[in-house]
């Protein structure tokens, strides 16, 4: 089911996982690659040391060929060099979600991508179609989805998650179903402006045509306002009431109810969601109505939504250390989805908070955290910014690192009280990634003094 490439020539930019996963793809299908990455070899991701060895490697710098398809790493901003090279080269830019349908043109892709919410609900929603049919799920979430490309089954279903930077050089990009959980302001130094970050994340739905369909936030000032193309269905989750006419799920009298082709049926009581939280209860819907709209089986839907066990790095409980309950919320990248995350606690807490700020502006987080905590422990690039924001507003301790807020949050912990990594930013002042930051302060809450087992 996969094409031969013999003779026709990719340059592929950044060698992370995406990057690597693509340039293998590539050559293993006979084409001729050039990957080149700015950094070293030294600096490199660990993983450009798994490259074909058919592939001509450049570190140092990034390097197109006149007249190549491009792949492009998402982590490649627009303005870099490399952008424009390419295109005076006359060379066509794709990024390696694309590259996977073209390789893979009979996998149809359910895709998911919004500001916050899209590893829960491509995670939620990839849970339910295994239930009934085999299923690979993968995409921005972890696994490249031209990792896969010799694995799938012919026709086998795909969950991807996509981001805003994938999106962005993914002009024929063509899912089955799409899925935009939400849009606040987010990636702004990449982008370089809200506006280009939203039309970016609009590209999802672009290529969608008869028979495709895409959910959307009701409660969005920006979702609200679009609609699938001619002959797709669009389709609204919402925690209030549906407008009649109207098809997707909602809200009535605690239960979550759905409409497809004008029938309406009750599906599960909010209170039976695996998941706490007003965000999770979107999460949920957005997910269930991309599994029903696609013909997933509802008994497999509501299975999944009581019984889903989260991500890690997303509201994650890791212990309970001299009474206190701690929480690893490190996904929380954004102020937005911070204060997301708040909505899963009913009493004031404990907050760790801080990271590099990606150009966020961090006021109406600061007016939420003010109300939602009872003390906040801010550390990283951003402790001097928030600290002012939040002096005199609420209990504060400022400390240069994570390691530092743990003890000082062990510290401050009594029997009975919520400690939360809740960032509100990036990662990368003091870790590789989220990932990474969630994996030290879970490392640094396990060897608490005191500290007992999960429950």
């Amino acid at each position: 089911m996969t094409p031969d490439l013999r003779g026709q020539r990719y340059s592929v930019v950044g060698l992370a996982r995406s990057g690597v996963a693509a340039a293998n793809a590539l050559a293993r299908l006979g084409a001729d690659v050039l990957a080149s990455d700015q950094k070293s070899a030294d600096q490199a991701h660990e993983l450009s040391r798994t490259l074909d060895t058919r592939i001509q490697v450049a570190f140092g710098g990034n390097r197109v060929r006149p007249g190549d398809t491009v792949v492009m790493s998402p982590g490649v901003p627009p303005t870099a060099a490399v952008f424009a090279e390419a295109q005076t080269h006359g060379c066509r830019i794709i990024s390696e979600i694309q590259l996977f349908q073209e390789l893979r043109p009979d996998a149809p892709i359910l895709a998911v991508t919004g500001t916050d919410g899209k590893s829960t609900t491509t995670s939620w929603l990839g849970a339910m179609a295994a239930r009934e049919r085999p299923t690979f799920v993968g995409g921005n979430i972890g696994i490249p989805l031209t990792a896969a490309v010799f694995d799938l089954a012919p026709g086998q279903l795909v969950v991807a998650e996509v981001s805003n930077a994938q999106l962005m050089t993914a002009p024929a990009f063509h899912p089955r179903v799409a899925v935009i959980t939400n849009i606040a302001p987010e990636h702004l130094d990449y982008h370089g402006s809200f506006e280009a970050y939203v039309a970016a994340k609009h590209m999802i739905l672009e290529n969608l045509g008869r028979g495709d369909a895409v959910l959307l936030r009701r409660e969005s000032p920006i979702l609200s306002t679009w609609r699938a193309p001619e002959g797709a269905r669009t389709l609204w989750f919402t925690r209030g009431e549906l407008p009649p006419g109207e098809e997707g799920l909602f809200v009535r009298d605690g239960v979550i109810h759905v409409r497809l082709s004008h029938s309406e049926t009750a599906l599960l009581a909010v209170s039976a969601l695996a998941l706490p939280g007003q965000h999770n209860l979107e999460n949920a819907m957005a997910a269930a109505g991309a599994a029903l709209v696609f013909g997933i089986d509802p008994e497999a839907v509501i299975h999944v939504l009581q019984h889903f066990v989260g991500l890690e790095h997303r509201l994650e409980r890791v212990k309970t250390a001299r009474g206190a309950a701690w929480y690893n919320d490190s996904k929380a990248t954004n102020p937005h989805a911070a204060m997301a995350g708040f909505t899963a606690f009913s009493t004031p807490f404990i907050c760790i908070a801080g990271g590099s700020s990606k150009g966020a502006d961090f006021g109406e987080w600061a007016d939420r955290v003010a109300q939602a905590c009872k003390h906040v422990i801010v550390n990283g690039a951003t402790r001097e910014k928030m600290a002012k924001l939040l002096n005199g507003r609420v209990p504060l301790t400022v400390v240069d690192t994570l390691a530092e807020a743990v003890a000082a949050a062990h510290a401050l912990a009594k029997e009975s009280d919520v400690v939360v990594l809740s960032p509100a930013c990036a990662s990368f002042d003091q870790f590789r990634d989220f990932e990474h930051r969630g994996r030290t302060f879970k490392a640094l809450v396990e060897g608490l003094a005191s500290a007992s087992a999960p429950g």
